[in-house]
């Protein structure tokens, strides 16, 4: 996220979720308790071809971070499937990602600054915005071009708040009260001599749940040319546990 942006462990009680109810009345649109469990299910559509795949976040307690001047910090951290960690810090103003270590990575590296995800406090209103770099989701080269992949650049984001109460329908029920998050881009990408830059504009849209977190997301990156593909990916929870 973003930042593809998050990630967690097993769950110390499950919650069968069939609608909003009382499980939801939380007002923390970004839960970090040790024990929570999201799934979702991640549906890509290229130019000629469509997949499906899961990804898997769960809450792990907290972590020490190494900061500058031997500092030590500990914050809440979400663990993906894959076994990456993402350290969160929820401030007054919003939650922000401060580190992350890959599972090929033996210690957290710190984030030259803070990635805010989503807003809170006084900044959680209509027309909120912010920016942050963002990477592709779907955009990738085809054979036999695909050791070009690190060809395609890091690009700007540019977010907005744009909902308060949207209502979003997901396998695992009817969320109500959501936050809508909305975002765009321009990518930059050399495709070949012949074609030269190609720039492709990109939409990004987020939905937050009360008390659950991350409902729903859609990036929208189209590209159809010989050498480079990208296209639509939605992500969209499919099972929640605490």
């Amino acid at each position: 996220m973003t930042f593809i942006r998050q990630s967690m462990a097993l769950a110390l009680s499950t919650i069968a979720l069939g609608s909003c109810g009382q499980a939801f009345n939380s007002s923390d649109y970004f839960p970090t308790e040790k024990g929570t469990r999201w799934t979702y299910t991640l549906s890509y559509e290229l130019p000629g071809s469509k997949r499906q795949t899961q990804l898997s976040l769960s809450a792990v307690g907290e972590k020490p971070v190494y900061l500058p001047e031997s500092r030590k910090e500990f914050y809440p951290v979400r663990q993906s499937g894959q076994g990456n960690d993402y350290y969160i810090d929820e401030k007054a103003d919003g939650y922000y990602r401060v580190a992350k270590r890959l599972v090929v990575e033996l210690k957290p590296k710190p984030d030259a600054k803070p990635l805010l995800i989503l807003p809170k406090g006084k900044n959680l209103r209509l027309g909120y915005t912010w920016s942050a770099v963002g990477n592709p989701y779907t955009v990738q080269w085809q054979p036999p071009f695909t050791e070009m992949n690190a060809s395609i650049k890091p690009f700007d984001l540019l977010y907005e708040i744009a909902g308060l109460n949207d209502t979003v329908e997901t396998p695992v029920g009817k969320f109500e009260n959501c936050i809508k998050v909305e975002a765009f881009g321009r990518m930059t990408i050399y495709a070949d001599p012949r074609t030269g830059y190609k720039e492709v504009d990109v939409v990004h849209r987020e939905w937050y749940a009360p008390g659950v977190g991350l409902v729903k997301l859609e990036r929208e990156e189209p590209v159809e040319l010989n050498v480079i593909q990208g296209g639509k990916l939605s992500m969209v929870l499919t099972r929640f546990e605490r």
